[in-house]
């Protein structure tokens, strides 16, 4: 008997540690008023649970995501959990049109993400992919934490840059598609045009301002004390300026940096501290050092930074967008935005000033952890996109010189019910692409516009 007992403890302690657990969350989605994170302006935005930013999410690896979201807005809406697989439930995804239909006002539905299943871990995040709703707001940071690191650090925060917008995204798309906009002047307001293959399209104007603000264990870093940010419902939260890391010597922090951006780039540098990148896209890689780095739409890295053996003083931590993205510069955008790490309230804060030249983050000498051969490519798709006026005096961005309109049905709904012709290419609308079970295929993306343009 006692031989038995043993074996089934033993069987308990050896199935214990896969056994998953849920990580549950509950948003509404609603509209939030007087929501002003630059301190420049007042805005509606969409939030979560009458708050924003919405709230940052950290989940074990061992356990299921569950966002339980309820729409409080007056249209439809989607969560994206962008980055993260869905191997067959692709109608989890949260692209309306392509892999869901929205969510209509009023009504709810949960999102199952399978974090345990997915053999995933680093950082990713959170938006809304129906219409622009990201861009007014509805956009947060996902972190997957496995049960060992593969790096080895005393702390982290999460860092989430993004563009911001005075104008709802309604009205500045209205601004881009209007036959009274002439296209160069269209073209020069929306530069900032997210695509993506099977992605909805994202318009938006020109950005007011930059923000960057932090992150852990799942809440945001309140203001600097003694500091007085704008009121509303962003005063709780340390934006920009008002924003700060608190350091301690000689320890070493992993930062996580998320673009959460419409369009922006950024270039971002820590004064008086060296950077080794840990983390490119929820892949780790080996430590690569790194004095800059460059963050387009969705891109996210990992890097760890050790602190000074001093408090002496405080540092500037810059965030500065990529400039050369837009056609014009606004006069009253201040694209370069800065942060601070404090060692000692006391301490004087050391600005080094703007550096000598920009430069991209090698990302092709980055060196994966786990490396996995890439299989060869079985076909190649061939992706142009450009902007130009329609027939009808509208405007409009495009791939191969179609643009994408969504259909009544989403395609992966269609896949599922059209029997023998879900692999008619037909039944998916102008530039559908189907692609056979396991194929390996390339995308060569050409941009036939004078901008750069981030894709994701």
């Amino acid at each position: 008997m006692r031989s038995v007992a043993f074996s089934l403890a033993a069987l308990v302690s050896a199935v214990a540690p896969a056994l998953a657990g849920v990580h549950e969350v509950w948003w509404n989605i609603t509209y939030v008023q007087d929501a002003n994170p630059d301190g420049l302006f007042p805005r509606q935005v969409i939030g979560v649970n009458g708050t924003w930013p919405p709230p940052p999410i950290e989940v074990s690896t061992n356990d299921t995501l569950l966002v339980h979201a309820f729409n409080s807005l007056d249209e439809p809406m989607t969560l994206h959990h962008h980055g993260m697989f869905f191997n067959s439930t692709s109608w989890m995804d949260g692209a309306q049109g392509v892999s869901q239909c929205g969510i209509p006002p009023g009504q709810s539905w949960d999102y199952h993400v399978p974090v345990n299943e997915s053999g995933q871990w680093g950082t990713y995040w959170i938006h809304s992919h129906a219409g622009g709703q990201y861009v007014d707001g509805l956009r947060t940071s996902l972190v997957l934490h496995p049960p060992k690191e593969t790096h080895q650090y005393d702390e982290e925060f999460t860092v989430i840059l993004g563009d911001w917008y005075h104008d709802q995204h309604h009205d500045l798309l209205d601004q881009f598609i209007n036959v009274a906009t002439p296209v160069a002047l269209s073209l020069s307001l929306v530069r900032s045009v997210r695509l993506a293959a099977s992605h909805t399209l994202t318009y938006c104007g020109r950005t007011d301002s930059a923000l960057i603000y932090f992150a852990q264990n799942g809440s945001y870093f309140s203001p600097i004390d003694g500091t007085t940010p704008e009121g509303g419902v962003t005063s709780h939260v340390g934006f920009n300026e008002n924003g700060t890391l608190p350091f301690v010597p000689g320890r070493t922090y992993r930062l996580r940096i998320v673009n959460t951006s419409a369009f922006a780039a950024f270039f971002f540098w820590i004064d008086g501290h060296e950077m080794r990148i840990i983390e490119a896209d929820g892949t780790d890689v080996e430590e690569s050092p790194s004095d800059l780095l460059s963050l387009t739409v969705a891109q996210r890295y990992s890097v760890l930074v050790t602190a000074r053996n001093d408090t002496n003083a405080n540092w500037v931590i810059h965030a500065n967008m990529d400039t050369d993205m837009f056609d014009t510069v606004p006069d009253a955008l201040q694209p370069n935005i800065t942060s601070s790490i404090t060692y000692s309230p006391d301490a004087p804060l050391t600005d080094l000033g703007p550096i000598d030249e920009y430069a991209d983050v090698d990302d092709l000498s980055l060196v994966p952890v786990q490396v996995e051969a890439m299989p060869p490519a079985t076909s190649t798709i061939e992706l142009e996109v450009m902007f130009d006026t329609m027939q009808d005096g509208t405007n409009h961005a495009m791939f191969n010189l179609v643009t994408w309109n969504m259909p009544l049905v989403p395609a992966v709904l269609s896949e599922l019910t059209l029997g023998e012709n879900a692999t008619a290419v037909s039944a998916y609308g102008p530039n559908a692409f189907v692609i056979n079970h396991l194929d390996v295929f390339d995308i060569v993306l050409k941009n036939g516009d004078a901008g750069k343009h981030p894709f994701s």
